[in-house]
């Protein structure tokens, strides 16, 4: 990661350990991949060791299902990362590699390759690897704005012979997808009402209680530290999102550092102990930028203009 590394480590793990669960794996991938048909069954998936080489990805199962055997990966993205086409047909080629090692490794111990054609290839005609697919999910708050596929890293006029290799992305801000696996949907749908700031939505939808270790996994997607911690504070295991969503903000505004909105966002915020004045508050919002809050975040709890916000980014630059 680029921001926040240990930070983006633990929201991370809470995310990768989430994505563990076969049920959860297993809807995320009938419905992205299969228009929500119940392809992929949890029984049939495998959890493996996502360590391939020298790099380590975030999620790897072994899928034996209707369709044959597939390694079915899931990489995790907080923030735009602009080679990723070709950082998932590394990581997918490292999976070959692997497989590839392995077959050559039992011939040269079986000694069973027989033609100048095998020598050669190390393998025999019949032998099969392992197909790899990859869906690559972002949290991010603006849509992901760059490189989609191979081609799009290059920068030439002829494109049409060139192997594509397009990601398989999911772009939780935007995604209107329905879940059968109710956690999941759960999930996806808070995620997204934080990262657009529709907090009267949540308010007003999600009063039920929901399972703590669930709801700092919606935390940890939304990039959210301030709320991860409170979520992680509470001495109880069912959390209602809307509460520790308001209970965030006051104690945020007991402290000094956000004044209520009471007045309107057109009053803008007064902050810590130098009230009114324009270096403290771009203070506090350059801490909260640092932080990987997102703007429409920040625009909702201080009730700052955008163009102070705005000149706050342009200072870590």
């Amino acid at each position: 990661m680029i921001q926040k590394e240990n930070s983006f480590g633990t929201f991370d793990q809470e995310i990768n350990a989430f994505f563990k669960d076969a049920h959860h794996f297993a809807s995320l991938i009938n419905t992205c991949l299969y228009q929500g048909q119940e392809i992929v069954k949890p029984q049939d998936l495998m959890l493996v060791d996502p360590k391939i080489q020298a790099y380590t990805r975030d999620v790897l199962m072994l899928w034996n299902g209707r369709y044959g055997s597939y390694y079915l990966g899931i990489e995790n993205q907080l923030i735009e990362n602009y080679p990723m086409p070709y950082r998932i047909l590394h990581y997918d080629c490292l999976v070959y590699k692997d497989q590839m090692d392995v077959l050559e490794k039992e011939h040269r111990k079986k000694k069973d390759l027989r033609s100048s054609e095998e020598f050669l290839s190390g393998i025999k005609a019949s032998d099969r690897l392992i197909p790899c697919i990859t869906i690559v999910i972002y949290y991010g708050t603006r849509p992901w704005q760059t490189n989609f596929s191979m081609k799009d890293m290059f920068d030439v006029k002829d494109v049409e012979h060139l192997n594509e290799y397009r990601m398989n992305l999911i772009e939780v801000h935007s995604d209107t997808h329905r879940y059968k696996d109710k956690e999941l949907d759960l999930v996806f749908s808070i995620t997204r009402d934080i990262l657009n700031a529709n907090f009267n939505t949540i308010r007003n939808k999600y009063k039920q209680g929901i399972p703590k270790q669930v709801a700092l996994v919606i935390a940890s997607m939304a990039k959210d530290e301030e709320l991860y911690q409170q979520i992680k504070e509470e001495d109880k295991e069912v959390i209602v999102m809307c509460e520790s969503l308001d209970r965030m903000r006051e104690e945020a505004s007991n402290k000094g550092f956000i004044k209520g909105k009471t007045q309107g966002k057109t009053e803008g915020i007064q902050i810590g102990r130098i009230q009114g004045e324009e270096k403290a508050e771009l203070r506090i919002l350059t801490n909260l930028l640092k932080k990987g809050i997102s703007d429409s975040y920040i625009l909702e709890i201080t009730g700052v203009s955008s163009e102070l916000l705005m000149k706050a980014k342009q200072g870590l630059n």
